[in-house]
């Protein structure tokens, strides 16, 4: 099984419950936001589309939501 989750950027990674994060492209169901405002709320929940608050790096972030998701799963692995 694998979750679609976007950056602000544009960047998709696909987390897989192996503990696998790749880049990816598609839409995102999990939005990592750096902040949140009522708008960008209002647009995600619109879309059906979560949203997880991270102010660290980018791997920080994606190791963060891969927990969340996937709590088995005790380290990562880029690929």
């Amino acid at each position: 099984m694998n979750v679609l989750v976007g950056l602000e950027d544009g960047q998709v990674f696909s987390l897989e419950d192996t503990g696998v994060i790749r880049r990816s492209s598609g839409l995102p169901s999990v939005m990592i936001v750096r902040e949140l405002t009522r708008e960008k709320l209002q647009d995600y929940a619109s879309r059906g589309v979560k949203v997880f608050v991270c102010n660290s790096d980018e791997k920080e972030c994606l190791s963060q939501v891969l927990n969340k998701i996937f709590p088995q799963c005790k380290t990562c692995k880029f690929a």
